[in-house]
Parts: C-alpha cells; sequence; structure tokens
C-alpha cells in the first residue's frame, strides 16, 4: 500500500544543504577489502527538499509502490536522508532508518542537526591503557594525535621472535569514516588503518618484517580501533546530547535515548584554542539526531520542582555526570527555591541560560575557564551555605 510521512527538522549547525529522503531495500555484501558493506537499492523512491527543510514545516514524503514483500529474505527495507551535494561521497548523512521487514513506520520523522562537535588531544587521551598483548606480540607504548583530519598512530613494543632487547616502532594513520549503513544505526562512523609502516632497533628480515606489519595491524584492529571508536563516540554523544539539550531547553539524557540514531554528516579538519592560548589542530565532527516519533520529546523535561536537569552551564563545563551537579541541583531545590523570590530567579536562569550554555559547550577552552572561574567556586560556595544551612536545622533540634 502507498506509504506516507512527515519530516519536521531543527538546524543548530553552521548551515545543511539541500537533502534528499529515501526509501528502498537494502541488503549486505560479504567479502569485500572492508568487510561486509550495505547496499542500497538505486532508483529509489525519494523527495528532494531544499535546505528550508528547516523552516516551519512539516514536509511530506510518500510513495505508491508497496516495498513490501522484499525480494528475497536478505532484503530489507529501510529509510535515509541524506545531503544532496555530498551523496555522492557516501557522507552527509542526517538519518538512518534501521532495518523493517513491512514498510517503515509511519510515525512522524524528526531530525535535529547539532553543532559541531571537537575531537583533540583531551578526547582522545586515556582511550587505550598499555601493555596490549596478543600472541608473540606486544604494544609496551602508544600515542595518538589529531593530523588534519585523522588520528596518527605510533606504537612502540617488542615480539618474543626479535632478539632479545629489540624493539619496534610502528606507524599508521585512523581515518575516520561516516557511517553509510542503514543496517548499522549503533554505529556512528568507522575507523579504517591505513598507511602502515614498522621499523626495528636491528635490521631483521624482510619476511619477518612482514609477518609482524600484519600482526600489529591486528592488534590495531582488533584491540586499539574498537576502544578508541568507543571513546570518541561517547564524546560525541555527551557533547551533542549535551549541546542539543541547551537549545531546545531539555535536561540532558544519561545516554542516548532508544530510537534516537547518531549520523555524521561530516569530518573534517579544524582548530581550537587551548586553556593556555595555544592553538591546537582537532578534528571538526558534524552530526544528526533523528527518530521517528520525533527526538526533542525523548530528551527529559526540566525539573521544576527540584530534582535534575536545568543546570545548563555547569553541564556544558562539566558534562552531564559530574557529581558536582548533584551538589548545586541541592542547593538549587534546598536553599534558593525556599527563598523569596527563589523561584523566579531559577525561571529566568532556566529561560537565559541555555544559548550561553551552547556558546561554553563549544569550546574546550571556553568550558575550562568557566569550569575554574564559576562552577568551582560556585560548588565550594553552595557547599559552605548547605553546611550552615544543615548546622542551624540540627541546633535547633
Amino acid at each position: 500500500m502507498a506509504y506516507n510521512n512527515t519530516i519536521t527538522a531543527l538546524d543548530f549547525s553552521s548551515g545543511v544543504a539541500n537533502v534528499r529522503v529515501s526509501a528502498g531495500w537494502t541488503w549486505t555484501v560479504v567479502g569485500g577489502p572492508n568487510g561486509p558493506v550495505d547496499e542500497k537499492q538505486e532508483g529509489v523512491p525519494s523527495l528532494d527538499i531544499p535546505s528550508n527543510i528547516f523552516q516551519p514545516g512539516p514536509h511530506t514524503f510518500a510513495y505508491s509502490n508497496n516495498l513490501v514483500p522484499t525480494p528475497s529474505p536478505a532484503w530489507f527495507v529501510a529509510l535515509w536522508i541524506q545531503e544532496i551535494p555530498r551523496i555522492a561521497n557516501d557522507t552527509g548523512w542526517l538519518f538512518r532508518s534501521g532495518t523493517f521487514t513491512t514498510e517503515p513506520p509511519t510515525d512522524p520523522i524528526e531530525v535535529i542537526v547539532a553543532p559541531q562537535q571537537l575531537i583533540g588531544a583531551a578526547e582522545l587521551a586515556g582511550a587505550v591503557t598499555v601493555p596490549v598483548v596478543s600472541g608473540s606480540t606486544t604494544i609496551t607504548a602508544l600515542t595518538l594525535s589529531v593530523v588534519g583530519a585523522d588520528i596518527a598512530l605510533v606504537a612502540t613494543g617488542t615480539d618474543t621472535s626479535l632478539p632479545h632487547g629489540d624493539t619496534f616502532t610502528y606507524t599508521a594513520t585512523l581515518i575516520l569514516i561516516p557511517n553509510g549503513s542503514v543496517q548499522d544505526v549503533n554505529s556512528p562512523f568507522d575507523i579504517r588503518l591505513t598507511n602502515t609502516s614498522v621499523t626495528f632497533a636491528a635490521g631483521v628480515g624482510q619476511g619477518f618484517v612482514t609477518f609482524l606489519l600484519n600482526a600489529i595491524s591486528g592488534i590495531i584492529l582488533s584491540n586499539v580501533a574498537p576502544k578508541l571508536k568507543a571513546t570518541i563516540k561517547n564524546s560525541l554523544n555527551s557533547g551533542i546530547l549535551t549541546s542539543v539539550a541547551t537549545q531546545v531547553n531539555r535536561g540532558v539524557p544519561a545516554s542516548m535515548p532508544t530510537g534516537v540514531v547518531l549520523s555524521i554528516r561530516s569530518v573534517q579538519s579544524t582548530t581550537r584554542t587551548t586553556t593556555t592560548g595555544a592553538t591546537e589542530s582537532v578534528i571538526g565532527v558534524s552530526g544528526a539526531l533523528g527518530a521517528f516519533g520525533g527526538v526533542i520529546n525523548k530528551f527529559p523535561a526540566l525539573s521544576t520542582g527540584g530534582g535534575g536537569g536545568g543546570c545548563f552551564i555547569a553541564t556544558a563545563s562539566i558534562g552531564p555526570n559530574a557529581p558536582e551537579l548533584q551538589v548545586l541541583r541541592t542547593w538549587r531545590d534546598d536553599w534558593l527555591r525556599p527563598l523569596s523570590g527563589g523561584p523566579k530567579i531559577i525561571s529566568i536562569y532556566e529561560r537565559l541560560s541555555p544559548p550561553l550554555a551552547q556558546f561554553i559547550a563549544s569550546s574546550s577552552r571556553r568550558r575550562a575557564i568557566v569550569r575554574h572561574a564559576l562552577i568551582r567556586p560556585a560548588v565550594s560556595a553552595a557547599r559552605f551555605l548547605l553546611g550552615r544551612a544543615d548546622s542551624r536545622s540540627k541546633t535547633r533540634e
């Protein structure tokens, strides 16, 4: 039967190109050099929408041909939204639906384009712990650094096949690839390994060089890359959820809400200013959240009668899970709210602070300044005031 759905969107980025909404069959092809990959049906039902998709809508996407049943049990039905100028490069992803054996859901689709998130030395720190051992090979030290839009990796270590005391140095480039799979919606990006080489403290035979190069590459792909991928994914999730929550005046979810898919539009080289005033090379990742049935309604509502939420500036500077947030929330609910005029002050803050919090969240230097100059003194003051209030309460008892 005919399919009909509506699409609305909010753009909190620096701008989005024209987009294409498509629905069709998808299947998996195995045996390629980079492992299994998605294939998507050509000539699928689609709707091209100018960049004013992010103006008041909604826009209607419909098709009359029935996609069910699929031609093969190994095929699935999917819906995806992509920026048209980036389709040729398999980037520009705004929404990837996952797979269905029936027509896609008819719950309205909402897309939120998030501000760019930055990945640099601070975000990569601690991603992988050493030593890493696999078979006869041990990586004893590992360095990750941003070079352009990629991550340079230098690993040093030993192998039991080497003469005693000899070490190797392995170098490679890790490339972040926006995940264009409409089936694997849990992974916003993939990591590719390229430019691999290995050198030794002493010369060895070429056959062993090839063996060890393959062995270390296997360790990187099976051990280092998944941990790095998880670290970056968590950093992106936290940053995007915080930035979107401040924009839409909602609480920050502890994790990606069920049903919400993070897709990556682009990965590019950029810079940011560090806390010391220096310029640091970082990777700028532009992403979007999308979901059937809405994205915003899956964020927690702000608390109006106590509890979590509402601490936009603190959340932007120290993160959504910092223990200091509970101190500030307790001070707000137990000390400020009962005062005459306290609820009004809280209401004004919750109305005016989201844009400022977004400004803070977009820069590591601004986050550090606010964290040291404002949040830490505020937490100390809150603890002092709460302590005094508690002492007075015990005295009265």
